[in-house]
């Protein structure tokens, strides 16, 4: 195929690409449905953009290299600064006028911070560490969390032209067969990475590279082979027809909490997207359909489509106490489409190929300066603490009314009795941490000594018994951070260290998944046959809010006032999730069959007579 041939435009491809941004968009829209949310595969639409990605860069790349002998790095970079930077700017720039008015302070910090790893593309570690944080506020109220994929493409094309550069154009064979070997290492990596940590391989641009390899490997298949080379009639007349369904039905069924993704789990989404590329040809019906006029207009537009989304969603839901609701949704997506047409036509197309040179340059970096002194500005001072801030003090009189710095505040004791500091404690991500390990913090003379194991839930039982401790004359309180998996690591750091040795009782009181009661068992045993008292603290009671803050803030703010704690502890015990009360009687079975006292954490909340759960 000559390289004009492997420039030439291809509408279907417009139309996966609106096939994958449309579902995304609908999958973050979280539209409630019997087995979940519908279109709760629809995150699969970012694999399918990877492998389209991987697919149109690596023919551009190799073009290049067909008609000219040689490839310009320093071309592509600038090509992709013009496809990529000013779409993201005017986004960005957007969101710092709706952050103001729609962010509480910690809220409008965490978003400040968020800009410069958008614009460092490096949000997919920025958002795995700060959505890991305990007690860590929804991603779907973070603007700018979608950009973690921009970031992945663009750590991905650091490496990727350096690779094809040195790998001689005509060694066809000696670059597929490292492509390939990559690629299917990345695969396993992938897999092996979901199998201890699903929030690290969804991030990690080691367990994305195969998704985007895939699109390499097709391209450099479809500049060697013509169309007529594909496989017989019947295979390029059902493959297409098989790819589409097998799309669909992915982005409807799958369930992210539920599968090894981006993992095996992943391959059939990225196998169709390759079949629908690899067998589109003129004339054959999924490829009409992917070329029709709305596809090829969507996909168009789907770069802004992703782009604009995200934040309009997040700040409606900031924007509202209530769980948004059809009309939301539909104010939402007409949001969306307005401000992706007007800025793909007014920003996006004017700067990716008309504006040039110095205008280029200087507009990138006045916007540049622009977000750099309102990162400055929200870091350094109080001067952008905006009216909702102060709106919704109003009703919350002297309480605090920001939940992360609440969450913060709740580290307190812990960090008094370790002599750690906050950032020392959450890095841990509820593992245990070098004073765990390695300082006694149990007082002389106790005569019975506590330790309570777990995450942040067994931080916040720790709290309860250590805040009030005068009410238990003669122990002591201290917290080991283990999750509740309980590995072997965590439990061996745990018989080693001093507290563990001076402690009496231990108490087991993480928030436990659905699978933990099953080495719970195990794991008792130990802490008995090591000469403990056992007992086991049962999950909290946890609630649905009727809205999309807290029950107690959806109160205040949608009725202006603080409610009586009698009518909140009924609205809460109406919200109640059923499945931790589920869990609870299995754990309680698994501690009296192995002789640990169990321990109700509900029953402290919630009261079966007056129908009531107290959250004050």
């Amino acid at each position: 195929m000559s390289a004009h041939a492997a420039k030439q435009y291809r509408e279907e491809i417009d139309g996966i690409r609106a096939i994958a941004v449309l579902s995304v968009i609908v999958y973050h829209l979280k539209i409630a449905a019997p087995y979940g949310y519908f279109m709760q595969g629809g995150f699969l639409g970012v694999d399918v953009f990877f492998v389209i990605s991987g697919f149109l860069i690596t023919r551009i790349i190799l073009a290049e290299r067909a008609e000219t002998g040689r490839f310009n790095l320093w071309t592509f970079y600038v090509r992709r600064a013009r496809r990529i930077l000013p779409a993201l700017l005017l986004v960005i720039l957007a969101s710092c006028v709706a952050a103001y008015f729609l962010m509480l302070p910690s809220e409008l910090d965490r978003f400040a911070s968020s800009i410069l790893a958008a614009l460092g593309f490096f949000s997919n570690v920025f958002w795995f560490f700060t959505l890991g944080e305990y007690g860590a506020q929804s991603g779907l109220v973070q603007p700018l969390l979608h950009t973690w994929s921009l970031a992945i493409e663009e750590q991905f094309y650091l490496v990727f032209p350096l690779l094809l550069m040195l790998i001689p154009s005509k060694r066809f064979l000696l670059l597929g067969g490292i492509l390939a070997f990559l690629l299917v290492a990345s695969l396993v990596l992938a897999q092996i990475t979901t199998q201890f940590s699903q929030e690290l391989s969804f991030f990690s641009p080691v367990s994305r590279a195969w998704q985007l390899l895939a699109g390499s490997l097709l391209a450099m298949a479809d500049l060697r082979w013509s169309r007529a080379a594909r496989g017989p009639v019947w295979l390029a007349w059902g493959a297409p027809k098989l790819a589409l369904l097998v799309l669909a039905l992915s982005m409807i069924l799958i369930d992210l909490g539920e599968v090894a993704h981006p993992g095996i789990a992943t391959l059939p989404t990225v196998l169709a997207s390759m079949a629908l590329l690899w067998f589109a040809r003129p004339g054959e019906g999924v490829t009409r359909a992917l070329s029709l006029a709305p596809m090829v207009h969507i996909g168009k537009l789907s770069y802004s489509l992703y782009l604009w989304h995200f934040p309009i969603f997040a700040f409606g839901r900031l924007a509202s106490v209530e769980a948004p609701g059809a009309l939301d949704y539909g104010i939402w997506l007409g949001l969306t489409y307005v401000a992706s047409r007007l800025g793909y036509h007014l920003v996006e197309r004017r700067f990716r190929f008309d504006v040039k040179g110095f205008l280029f340059a200087g507009s990138l970096a006045s916007a540049l300066a622009v977000l750099g002194a309102f990162v400055l500005i929200v870091k350094q001072t109080d001067l952008l603490i905006g009216p909702r801030a102060s709106d919704v003090a109003a009703l919350y009189g002297e309480n605090e009314i920001d939940n992360a710095a609440l969450r913060d505040l709740s580290w307190q004791p812990l960090m008094t009795l370790k002599g750690e500091d906050l950032a020392t404690i959450r890095d841990a991500r509820g593992k245990p941490t070098e004073a765990d390990i390695s300082k006694l913090t149990f007082a002389e003379g106790t005569e019975l000594n506590v330790l309570v194991l777990g995450n942040s839930h067994a931080k916040d039982f720790f709290n309860a018994l250590y805040l009030n401790a005068a009410a238990f004359e003669g122990l002591g309180f201290s917290r080991f951070g283990i999750q509740a998996g309980f590995s072997r690591r965590e439990r061996d750091l745990l018989y080693a260290s001093p507290d563990f040795a001076r402690a009496d009782v231990i108490l087991i009181a993480p928030r436990y998944a659905r699978r933990d009661a099953e080495v719970l068992g195990e794991f008792i045993d130990e802490l008995r046959a090591r000469g403990k008292n056992v007992g086991v603290v049962g999950n909290t009671a946890q609630f649905v809010s009727p809205g999309t803050v807290p029950i107690y803030d959806w109160f205040v703010q949608r009725h202006q006032t603080r409610p009586d704690p009698a009518r909140l502890a009924q609205i809460a015990f109406a919200s109640e999730e059923s499945e931790p009360r589920r869990r609870n009687a299995a754990l309680r079975t698994v501690a009296e069959a192995h002789g640990a006292v169990y321990f109700s954490r509900r029953d402290l909340m919630c009261d079966e007579a007056a129908r009531g759960c107290a959250l004050t």
